[in-house]
C-alpha cells in the first residue's frame, strides 16, 4: 500500500478529518485532501508534521498499514520506542524518495 493511501484508510478509519489534521499540524487543508488522493506530492517536512499530529493508536495504524505483515512488533512499543522507529522509518522514505540528481535540503524532499 502506498503512503497516501494508508494515510487516506486511517484518517477515515478514525473519522480526522482534512480541516482538523490540518489545523494540528500548519499543512493546509488543501494539501493534505490532495496528498489523500494522491494527486498531490508533500515535502518531507509536511509529511512529518500531519504524522505527528495524529494521535498514538492513528499513526500506530498508519503504520500497520504501510507496513503490512513487519508491524506486529511496534504494536508493543511504549511512545518513546514507537517515535524512535518512525523516525527511522520517515529516513528510510525519504532516502528512497529524492527527486532529481545533487544534494537537497529537507524541503526538496517530497513523498507521493
Amino acid at each position: 500500500m502506498k503512503f497516501y493511501e494508508a494515510l487516506d484508510k486511517t484518517l477515515e478509519y478514525y473519522g480526522i478529518t482534512a480541516k482538523w489534521l490540518s489545523e494540528q499540524s500548519g499543512v493546509s487543508q488543501q494539501m493534505i485532501s490532495q496528498f489523500r488522493k494522491g494527486k498531490q506530492r508533500v515535502y518531507s517536512d509536511s509529511l512529518e508534521a500531519m504524522i505527528s499530529s495524529l494521535p498514538l493508536e492513528p499513526q500506530r495504524y498508519l503504520f500497520s498499514l504501510f507496513l503490512g505483515d513487519r508491524v506486529p512488533v511496534f504494536l508493543g512499543m511504549d511512545e518513546t520506542e514507537l517515535a524512535e522507529i518512525m523516525d527511522d522509518i520517515a529516513e528510510i522514505i525519504r532516502k528512497k524518495t529524492v527527486h532529481g540528481s545533487g544534494t537537497f535540503g529537507r524541503r526538496k524532499r517530497d513523498f507521493r
